[in-house]
């Protein structure tokens, strides 16, 4: 069985799929080491159609085989459909034909597995308070791992040969925000300095959704290229990532928009 279902999950997988049997002790015995019948199973439009029919359902599987399950079902559609929306002023879009480009980054079983892993990993958000010295004077600072802001002075803090999943996490933020929460980001910028706000406020830069992309892509590309004592090679899939972020947010736009909708304030409540 592959690391990253739980016993849970793929029960929940064969109890939904094998709707013929009823043997399901039987089933996981002979599909739990078998990654490629796994695989089969999990693009069976049935766990669609359960995780969006039954309300329970998204708490009763982890938040990885949920998006596994949506990304699944967003590559089908975007592959079949051919075409993608892409925002050209407030309040219109434009069909870009990019679907199939879409279904064949979301093919790459690597890529669609970080794009689920990182997905929930934002369902569940960590503050931390830090303290460090500077010149011989001490500080004390609460980050967040939601602010791209607080995640760049954090890596500054410790030695460049560990900064590597500081840049990853920026990348993931930025991929994060301009798919799933677009509207935060124009929010923010668009009405930043109507608010009264404070002086730190403005000690951080604003950011519309084009600013947040282009970091991302540059993060991600830091990460790839970031040099690990076991790896001489760019990571594929950062780099993958970097090449192709536009492309990435599609069908994670795509999810927000058509399958959570509302659901995303209560599955992402930071």
């Amino acid at each position: 069985m592959p690391a990253r279902l739980s016993r849970a999950d793929l029960d929940f997988v064969i109890r939904t799929v094998a709707t013929r049997r009823r043997d399901y002790d039987n089933i996981r015995e002979i599909v739990q080491d078998k990654p490629d019948l796994i695989d089969i199973m999990l693009d069976d439009p049935k766990l669609f159609q359960r995780v969006m029919n039954e309300e329970e359902s998204f708490l009763s599987i982890s938040p990885y085989l949920l998006f596994e399950i949506l990304l699944r079902q967003a590559k089908r559609e975007l592959q079949e459909r051919k075409y993608t929306y892409e925002k050209a002023a407030i309040n219109r879009t434009v069909p870009v034909f990019d679907g199939l480009q879409v279904g064949e980054l979301l093919a790459q079983e690597q890529v669609r597995t970080y794009l689920a892993q990182m997905l929930a990993s934002f369902t569940r958000t960590q503050t931390a308070t830090v303290y460090y010295r500077i010149g011989g004077r001490s500080y004390r600072r609460r980050y967040s791992d939601l602010s791209i802001d607080d995640l760049y002075d954090l890596a500054r803090l410790v030695d460049k040969d560990y900064r590597a999943p500081f840049y990853r996490r920026i990348g993931d933020v930025c991929l994060f925000l301009t798919s799933v929460f677009p509207e935060y980001i124009e929010r923010e910028f668009r009405y930043a300095f109507a608010k009264s706000r404070g002086a730190a406020w403005f000690s951080r830069k604003l950011r519309d959704v084009d600013d947040y992309v282009e970091e991302g892509r540059k993060f991600y590309r830091l990460a790839a290229r970031h040099r690990q004592k076991d790896r001489a090679e760019p990571d594929p899939v950062l780099m993958t990532l970097a090449e192709n972020f536009s492309l990435a947010r599609k069908p994670l736009l795509h999810i927000a928009d058509r399958y959570l909708c509302f659901r995303k304030f209560d599955l992402f409540s930071a």
